[in-house]
């Protein structure tokens, strides 16, 4: 069902672009196992040893997306299997990294053209 949904739902284009840049590799991969993490360009680019600019930089190039798109992105993507498996909306929004379900409610209509309970038919705090 939640595959018809997909399918059905408007493109977001490239659903996740990957880079092959071996840095921007290690940010995306380590952000994926942590989509709720509030680590942003400025604690990467210590970590890969360049600058907040030369990472910023990188991801426009290498994913066609600035930072704050492709990790927003991300989130979007990674509630999908928590919403398939029945778990409360706002506790997907906790675990993609929203402080907020409205706001978390807001982006996923954006994207997808339906709010997360009404996508994967679950309820919101019940």
């Amino acid at each position: 069902m939640l595959l018809d949904q997909v399918a059905a739902a408007p493109a977001l284009g490239p659903m996740l672009p990957l880079p092959q840049e071996p840095r921007l590799r290690r940010v995306c991969e380590a952000l994926e196992a942590e989509p709720d993490s509030r680590d942003g360009l400025a604690a990467w680019r210590a970590r890969q040893g360049c600058s907040e600019r030369t990472l910023a930089r990188l991801f426009r190039e290498h994913t066609g997306l600035n930072f704050r798109l492709w990790r927003q992105r991300l989130r979007l993507i990674s509630a999908l299997p928590l919403l398939e498996a029945g778990e409360r909306v706002t506790d997907v929004a906790i675990a993609c990294g929203y402080d907020s379900v409205s706001a978390f409610i807001a982006r996923f209509r954006e994207h997808f053209g339906a709010t997360p309970g009404a996508f994967a038919g679950v309820r919101g705090d019940g």
